[in-house]
């Protein structure tokens, strides 16, 4: 695959950065490699990501504005793939005089950075700062790590110049960037290096509970909606709603006869519940104090399909205890599918139209694909790596903190890019990217009240197929990335709540809903599979591995 890494003094890990991935069916596909240490010395220190601080004060519009969401997301996705010059300018001789450049996200760092970087600046502090765990200084580190080639006798002046001049076609330009799974912004890793304690001490910690009543943020008003239909002694349970201090408010409608019965802290029973209402199911209303999970289960003796309305508010932990605080406004992170480009091997083709996607979500909610297709590089976006291998990347996630519960957008390639779900994209994504389609979800519950978004055509048709109705799940979902039964009707937020456990992905898409749905106030790792377990990325393994050495090492 990629060239091999060479060691600084023990400091860097040789080989594929090739790992098992829990939560595949999540979100990703198979990794391979990131940019080794020539590579970054030629793209230098990445560069940051500038966010869009007005964003967060919107966060209820966006929620309520399919419109307002998509073109929010599509801004952010111009500034992930914004072309960025590769920082060494000896590379400008290959190309008539003319920089070349890369996407932004793609000079992005990757676990190979975080792994070198950690260490060097770990072991920096001497045995007084390790035993205190003194601060460390990301920045210090990144510009450390854009020169470290340059302190390895096995890379001399000589056999650098010679790497660059291989660096010839935009292809080889890219494939610098590397074909790892995942990316950060530096504002991302910044916050991750210089959290190391807290990762560490996560990694030794037991997993939190999923809800805890303190230590909240400013609470926000939420009505989640179920639709249910029962047989005569149906009898279903729906949540745990995480509720807040306040009313817990439960109301049914619908045709039949239903009870409700609800209960905080435990799945409600006939004989056992804190507050039932029975009667039709129009007039049917509940009430009870939050301060935890609510569940509510729903009875008809001959029958009926009933929505539930759970309005309550929402409280979440304000400190993710595996973080030194909630992840900065630029951190952003970029998980990337690449298959590697064999000639004749195709690609699954997918059909996202709207009467494809009704016809999915309608049975078991998975991707089988609709055909194949065989791009060129200049219709997807290819590198090249130093062998000569090449990787096409059918599909890019992107999820961006602007927002508190971030933003999570999705790209996937189309043979129909500019048909339902790129019907908006913006003209200013050209080249390769002129042939990705688009979704984004920003929170757990959909509260745009036009099924259509507000969009004409294909893609007021594609949304509508995929609206649940207001206070229903959100929907995005990338038909490269989310595999196995059910992962084609989720979103990015149910699966990253859990960031951090040990909940495997069979298990989130058996959860209501596929894992849509919010379990959870309680999201430690501030919603990063990245920290421990998942992605096959674990950092906090990294950090306890070179924490406890040095523990046992120095004086």
């Amino acid at each position: 695959m990629k060239r091999l890494a060479v060691a600084i003094a023990g400091l860097v890990a040789c080989g594929d950065n090739v790992a098992v991935d829990k939560t595949a069916a999540c979100r990703l596909g198979v990794a391979t490699s990131a940019a080794t240490l020539e590579d970054r010395r030629a793209i230098g220190v990445a560069p940051a990501y500038v966010p869009d601080l007005s964003l967060a004060a919107r966060d209820a519009e966006l929620g309520a504005s399919m419109a307002a969401r998509r073109a929010a997301a599509w801004q952010v996705v111009e500034r992930v793939l914004a072309p960025v010059p590769l920082g060494d300018p000896r590379l400008a001789d290959n190309f008539g005089g003319e920089q070349p450049r890369l996407p932004a996200w793609h000079a992005w760092y990757a676990r190979d950075d975080f792994d070198r970087t950690f260490k060097h600046l770990y072991r920096g502090l001497g045995a007084d700062g390790r035993e205190a765990r003194a601060p460390i200084d990301a920045e210090a580190g990144f510009a450390w790590n854009a020169q470290a080639l340059d302190e390895v006798p096995e890379w001399p002046e000589q056999r650098y110049l010679d790497y660059l001049a291989t660096i010839s076609t935009q292809e080889i330009v890219d494939g610098v960037g590397g074909v790892a799974r995942v990316g950060y912004s530096p504002g991302a890793m910044g916050h991750l290096l210089e959290s190391y304690a807290r990762l560490h001490r996560c990694r030794l910690d037991p997993v939190p509970e999923p809800f805890v009543p303190d230590a909240m943020r400013e609470p926000v008003a939420v009505t989640e909606t179920r639709t249910v239909e029962l047989g005569a002694c149906g009898w279903r349970v729906l949540g745990p709603f995480q509720a807040g201090a306040g009313e817990v408010r439960v109301t049914s409608r619908g045709d039949g006869d239903a009870d409700i019965y609800v209960r905080r802290g435990a799945v409600p029973e006939t004989d056992a519940f804190d507050c039932r209402s029975d009667g039709d199911a129009s007039d049917e209303a509940c009430s009870l104090d939050g301060g935890g999970p609510v569940y509510v289960a729903v009875f008809a003796a001959e029958g009926a399909r009933v929505s539930v309305d759970v309005a309550y508010l929402a409280s979440d932990v304000a400190q993710p205890a595996c973080l030194g605080g909630p992840m900065p406004r630029d951190a952003v992170l970029v998980k990337a599918e690449w298959r590697r480009r064999f000639d004749g091997e195709m690609l699954p083709a997918y059909d996202t139209s709207a009467a494809r996607m009704a016809q999915r979500l309608a049975g078991e909610a998975t991707w089988e694909p609709d055909g194949e297709a065989d791009p060129a590089p200049a219709d997807i976006y290819t590198v090249q790596t130093s062998n000569g291998s090449r990787f096409r990347m059918p599909a890019l996630h992107v999820m961006s903190k602007e927002l508190d519960h971030w933003m999570w957008i999705t790209l996937w390639y189309s043979t129909t890019p500019d048909a339902d779900f790129g019907a908006d994209r913006p003209a200013s994504l050209a080249g390769p990217w002129r042939n990705y389609k688009m979704c984004v979800a920003t929170d757990f519950v959909e509260r745009d009240e036009d099924p259509r978004g507000g969009a004409a055509g294909t893609l007021g048709e594609a949304i509508a197929a995929t609206h649940g109705g207001v206070g229903a799940p959100t929907w995005c979902s990338n038909p490269y990335l989310e595999q196995g039964r059910g992962n084609a009707g989720t979103n990015c937020i149910g699966c990253h709540q859990h960031g951090g456990t040990a909940l495997a992905p069979e298990a989130i898409l058996e959860l209501a809903h596929h894992g849509a749905t919010r379990q959870r106030n309680n999201f430690f790792t501030d919603y990063l599979w990245v920290i421990q377990g998942g992605m096959g990325e674990d950092l906090s393994a990294i950090v306890q591995a070179e924490v406890d050495f040095w523990d046992a090492t120095d004086p």
